[in-house]
């Protein structure tokens, strides 16, 4: 370990986090409630890593732009007139001014509050009045400064806006292709479009819970055992725990470089979810696939898909005991033409509304547990726990780096 790791953490603590299963334990307390392990967080976690920042509809059509904060940085989206997507620093170079303060439809350039100065939507300077005294100064006579919006390695997949802040990750489908090779033969993810209401506006729906993101993160998709305790959804049904009379699991874990998921046969899980009536989100509308999935792509995203729709959840921290959560779903096109699909929908956010209830509250107890001298770090059930272990140790993994 390096000195700034040495400090949040002992060298046996780390062992034990890299620890066969057996024998493992959980990232330290310390991993959930210390400013400095988050702000290491920020720079070797989500800085290498490709992190899903909003969703595409957010940006409503070209010429939109979208000022948004992450991890204390003014940042701003923009969608040009041919539909490309871009992330920058929204700072102008020269005042320090945020570039764009308020979300904004159908521009044809940006232009500074405070002093004026205009750009394309690609982040190029276009003029700055006045600078040198002339009402058209251009970017070539900035004394050789460079005028121009630094911009961050945007991509576009899924519905979502992904970003790399420093540069250095993967092509984002190389990133993805552990997650395609799961869900695709089960899931025509390509052609889902959003959930929207009567007027056409996307079904986001934003939460904050009063938890460590990797608090959320270890419930949302990658624990399993918790179904049949903490939601009245699950405990109703005779399928859950997911393990069979033999004691053997009725759920099937997958761990593939940055993903971590399980699947479940819908003939082992028919009787647990009620029926959505609506066209299928396979590769045929009239057949419902065979698997559904709890899927969590490192570190930020978590992608249930189950039968008829596909739930994006963007993990968004703020601070060591803050996290933003923004969830959005996605339909085949013939499930949104049809005259129950509001109704569909409105029965499944009702659903979902209650397992948030119910996860929040184990999970801002499980924050507020991190205080307690007892225990620093907890041991796993192997027979449940694979995807948590791996997580953690992704985790570590990534701030071991330097």
């Amino acid at each position: 370990m390096d000195e700034r790791l040495a400090k949040l953490l002992t060298e046996a603590q780390r062992d034990l986090v890299m620890a066969p299963i057996e024998k493992a334990r959980t990232l330290p307390a310390t991993a959930f409630v210390s400013e400095d392990w988050f702000t290491l967080e920020i720079e070797r976690v989500f800085g290498p890593n490709w992190v899903g920042v909003l969703f595409d509809c957010e940006l409503t059509g070209p010429g939109s732009a979208m000022p948004f904060v992450l991890f204390g940085m003014p940042l701003v989206a923009v969608k040009d007139h041919e539909h490309t997507v871009r992330v920058f620093h929204n700072l102008c170079p020269y005042d320090g001014c945020p570039v764009v303060r308020h979300a904004g439809h159908q521009l044809d350039e940006l232009t500074v509050y405070y002093h004026g100065w205009r750009y394309r939507l690609d982040g190029q300077l276009i003029d700055a009045p006045y600078w040198n005294g002339a009402p058209d100064c251009s970017p070539s006579e900035l004394n050789g400064h460079d005028g121009n919006l630094v911009a961050i390695d945007t991509e576009v997949r899924l519905g979502v806006v992904f970003i790399n802040l420093d540069g250095s990750a993967e092509p984002i489908d190389e990133w993805l292709t552990p997650w395609r090779k799961l869900v695709d033969p089960h899931y025509a993810v390509d052609r889902l479009v959003p959930a929207r209401d009567q007027e056409g506006l996307p079904l986001i729906e934003t939460r904050r819970v009063e938890s460590n993101w990797k608090t959320y993160q270890e419930n949302a998709s990658i624990n399993i055992l918790h179904e049949a305790f903490t939601h009245d959804l699950y405990r109703k049904s005779p399928e859950v725990p997911r393990v069979d009379t033999q004691g053997e699991p009725r759920f099937e874990l997958t761990l593939d470089e940055k993903l971590v998921a399980f699947a479940h046969a819908r003939v082992d899980s028919g009787n647990t979810y009620d029926e959505i009536r609506l066209p299928s989100a396979g590769h045929d509308p009239a057949v419902i696939p065979d698997y559904g999935f709890f899927t969590t792509l490192f570190p930020n995203i978590n992608v249930p898909l189950l039968d008829s729709m596909i739930k994006v959840n963007l993990v968004l921290p703020e601070t060591p005991g803050k996290t933003v959560l923004k969830h959005l779903r996605f339909y085949c096109p013939e499930a949104l033409d049809k005259d129950n699909f509001l109704e569909e929908e409105q029965a499944v956010q009702t659903l979902f509304d209650v397992v948030h209830y119910e996860d929040q509250l184990a999970i801002e107890a499980v924050q507020q547990a991190r205080h307690s001298p007892a225990w620093q770090q907890h041991f796993y059930a192997p027979f449940w726990d694979t995807l948590h272990h791996r997580f953690n140790q992704l985790v570590m993994i990534d701030l071991e780096k330097t």
